[in-house]
Order: C-alpha cells, then sequence, then structure tokens
C-alpha cells in the first residue's frame, strides 16, 4: 500500500489540459494514502476544456477513476474548488457521493494546530501586478511547461530525474520572486486575522512549507505545488507534523491500471 499520512493535500492538477501529468499524481496516489484528503482547487481544468484547449488521454480516465476510488476508500475527501474550475463552486455545502464539497474549510491536526485551506485566488486582488507584466509572464510560464515537457521526454530516456525549467527561471526573475513573496504575506496575514496557526494553499504554481514569523507569532505557510509542473503535495503525519512532498518519478501507465484493477 505504501504510506499512509493523516491528511493529504493537492492542488492545481489541471486535469483536461496539456500540461497535467495525470499518470504521475495517479502513481503518487497508489503509493500514499491519508485519512482525510484535500482537493485544494483546479483539479479539473475546466477553462481550458471549455475553450476547447484542453485534451482527455487515457491517463486522464485512470486517474478520474482512481479519485472516485480514492473517496470510496477514504473516511473524508474535501474538494475546495479554484478559479480553473470555478463552476463547482456553486456546489458548496453539497457533496458528490463521499466527496464533501466546501469553499474553504479549517482542518485541526493531530497536535491541535489549526489550518486554513483555501485555494487562493482570492489573494491576487490584494497583490499590486502590472497587467502587461503578468499577462506576459503567464503566457511564458506555458510556453516553458510545452518546452518542458520535451526536455524530461529526453532526460527519462536517459533515467535522468524530472527537471523543472518553469522553477528555475521563476526563481531568477526578480518580478516573479517578488509576486510570489507578496502571495505569501497576503495569504499568512489572513490566516493570522483568522487567528490560525496556518494556512495550506495552492493557485501559485510554487510548493513551500516554512513558518513565518508575524508580530512575534509564527505562522505556518503551506502551499502544495501543483501536478503540471513541481509533481508535490502536502502531507501531515501522524503525530501532526506537516512535510511537503515531491513525486519526480517516471511511473509507467501500464503498470499503474493493472494495480488499479488488481485493488
Amino acid at each position: 500500500m505504501g504510506n499512509r499520512y493523516h491528511a493529504l493535500w493537492i492542488s492545481d492538477v489541471h486535469l483536461g489540459s496539456r500540461d497535467s501529468e495525470p499518470h504521475r499524481l495517479a502513481d503518487f496516489l497508489a503509493q500514499n494514502r491519508a485519512d482525510k484528503v484535500y482537493l485544494v482547487g483546479d483539479i479539473f481544468d475546466m477553462y481550458a476544456l471549455s475553450k476547447g484547449k484542453g485534451t482527455w488521454c487515457q491517463a486522464s480516465s485512470m486517474l478520474l477513476g482512481m479519485l472516485s476510488e480514492l473517496s470510496s476508500l477514504t473516511p473524508e475527501v474535501i474538494y475546495i474548488p479554484g478559479n480553473h474550475d470555478a463552476p463547482m463552486r456553486s456546489w458548496a455545502g453539497k457533496r458528490l457521493g463521499n466527496i464533501r464539497i466546501e469553499r474553504d474549510w479549517i482542518h485541526t491536526a493531530a497536535s491541535g494546530k489549526r489550518y486554513w485551506v483555501t485555494h487562493g485566488d482570492q489573494f491576487e486582488h490584494n497583490i499590486k501586478i502590472n497587467p502587461l507584466s503578468y499577462h506576459i509572464g503567464d503566457r511564458s510560464y506555458y510556453l516553458m511547461l510545452r518546452f518542458n515537457r520535451w526536455i524530461n521526454y529526453w532526460r527519462s530516456r536517459f533515467n535522468k530525474p524530472w527537471w523543472s525549467l518553469a522553477s528555475q527561471v521563476k526563481n531568477r526573475v526578480s518580478a516573479a520572486r517578488q509576486m510570489m513573496t507578496d502571495f505569501e504575506n497576503v495569504a499568512v496575514g489572513e490566516a493570522q486575522a483568522k487567528g490560525m496557526d496556518g494556512i495550506i494553499c495552492g493557485h501559485i504554481h510554487r510548493p513551500a512549507l516554512r513558518n513565518k514569523n508575524r508580530g512575534g507569532r509564527t505562522v505556518t505557510y503551506a502551499n502544495c505545488g501543483d501536478w503540471v509542473d513541481s509533481m508535490s503535495a502536502v502531507v501531515e503525519q501522524q503525530d501532526g507534523s506537516l512535510e511537503l512532498l515531491h513525486w519526480y518519478r517516471a511511473p509507467k501507465i501500464a503498470s499503474i491500471m493493472t494495480e488499479v484493477v488488481a485493488a
């Protein structure tokens, strides 16, 4: 079965977009389970699918089947829609099978700490971003993702691990770094205002787990990352401690499907 956690958070799968890596997430879910699972937004890319810019492949159908299986085997699954699957927000307070849909949630860890769980797109309204720079940066990011697929295809042929061109560039561009820092500060400030010990979110495709000191009080900032570039998730160990995981190995779709059928 693999690892069993108290809680697990994944976000920004963008299932249905050309950039999604559903086979990698399926491999991750086959090896990692939890008593409580949070789907922290942008699990489906309804925007791409509605605009005819998306694609649905065998791996996407396989992952959808695994998520269905996950909901039946996991005591509690909470789906918090993001901006790319925003239509799901109209279902807040309702259930789809065993999946509970909410706008946000307060998670109480085994340690007693309370974490505000939200996708995070609402924080953009409090960040000063030059519209032209934002548009150029957004387009450049998706171009890098496409180029990255070719890079990692050849790296996998030589048994090299996953490498992210987008992350390398974002960490070197001062405007991108400042935007990420501003996002973190706004998110932490909002969590602190709610009296939380921390916040767990997604949206900006930059995985992170760190404690930030605000006015003499420590607030935890955790970002799940994504499954188009960083292949990351946040988990809570049985003792209540949080951990950021990366899943870079290259799975074989056929072997995952065999495991799912066998289960």
